[in-house]
């Protein structure tokens, strides 16, 4: 007679992606339940990303060697669905901040509906906005901003100048006299 007992044998899934979606939506409800996976939607959201070269075209690869901390997003809403250069300011409550050298950045849900113009600056290590002249971004490009919905500006080209480099008429970007 046969003393030697027998190991079990583990059933197989026959639906592993039955399991799956099971799981998934258990989860779900969990994660609705507790509040968390939730997010506030007040508006819309941007992002973008940004790569930085100096006038002679070459890659900036470090925000450290032009001095630049972050990158500014500012928008401007519009009425009509136009602005001139001349009249794009960046309010306080109009603009997003990111670090440089993050390369990209994502707004919250929290922008009005409708037309919009959105710009670029950089913020030098020093905290104030680089001086107009010695920086070249895109000028303002108009999206129209959907609530719930995330408008892409896509990758922007900031055109600044190394310490290195030969510095346009209005100086290095973010080197104060």
């Amino acid at each position: 007679m046969n003393r030697r007992q027998a190991e079990p044998v583990q059933a197989p899934i026959r639906r592993p992606r039955r399991v799956t979606w099971i799981a998934a939506g258990l989860w779900m409800a969990f994660a609705l339940i507790s509040g968390q996976g939730c997010i506030d939607i007040d508006g819309g959201a941007v992002e973008l990303s940004w790569s930085l070269r100096s006038f002679g075209g070459a890659a900036v690869e470090a925000c450290d060697d032009v001095e630049i901390q972050k990158v500014r997003l500012c928008w401007e809403p519009l009425g009509d669905g136009s602005i001139s250069t001349e009249d794009a300011v960046c309010r306080a409550n109009q603009r997003r901040t990111f670090s440089c050298s993050a390369s990209s950045g994502v707004t919250g849900f929290d922008l009005a509906p409708g037309p919009t113009a959105f710009w670029i600056e950089p913020v030098c290590t020093d905290g104030d906005a680089a001086d107009p002249g010695t920086y070249e971004v895109p000028p303002p490009i108009v999206r129209t901003v959907q609530e719930g919905r995330i408008v892409s500006l896509s990758s922007l080209l900031m055109v600044v100048s190394p310490v290195s480099s030969g510095c346009p008429a209005g100086g290095c970007t973010c080197m104060r006299p």
